[in-house]
């Protein structure tokens, strides 16, 4: 059996579980399945911006702030390189801490996160909204999304 992969931080679009059980198992009523991969988590030291003219935000290093999202606990590479290949070479991948809490309080543990590899120029001051994303554009992208695949070469 192979080692799971390193966890991933995700503060974006892919919070939207019905695009990330897509992105995970190109299915995107399959909620349920990837429910149990999540936690709630916080990164310090990033803030999360709006991208001009895009649906998706970026996260880019402040010291003053943090982002709220999901510790996603992955099971297979496969599942990871899907995810790395939906994200592209828009972010670049990471390490950081992600504060979790749990039922004994809190913990850290260590992840990745796909962080702003763009100008910054292209950002926003301007919130990002998943509530918003979810309402307005979301059908819209997994319409996009339906008809196609994640290519893994590797399937597990």
């Amino acid at each position: 059996m192979s080692t799971p992969p390193r966890p991933l931080f995700i503060y974006g679009t892919l919070r939207a579980l019905p695009l990330l059980a897509w992105a995970i198992t190109g299915d995107e009523s399959q909620v349920d399945a990837i429910s149990g991969m999540l936690r709630k988590g916080r990164v310090q030291g990033y803030k999360r911006c709006s991208v001009r003219h895009c649906d998706y935000p970026a996260a880019i290093k402040d010291d003053n702030c943090e982002i709220d999202g999901y510790l996603l606990l992955l099971e297979t590479t496969s599942q990871r390189r899907k995810l790395d290949n939906f994200e592209g070479e828009t972010y670049m991948v990471t390490p950081v801490a992600v504060s979790v809490e749990n039922h004994e309080g809190g913990e850290t543990i260590d992840a990745d996160m796909y962080v702003w590899n763009r100008d910054n120029d292209a950002l926003s001051s301007e919130p990002w909204d998943l509530e918003w994303f979810i309402k307005e554009r979301l059908e819209d992208w997994l319409d996009l999304f339906r008809d196609m695949e994640l290519v893994d070469e590797e399937e597990e």
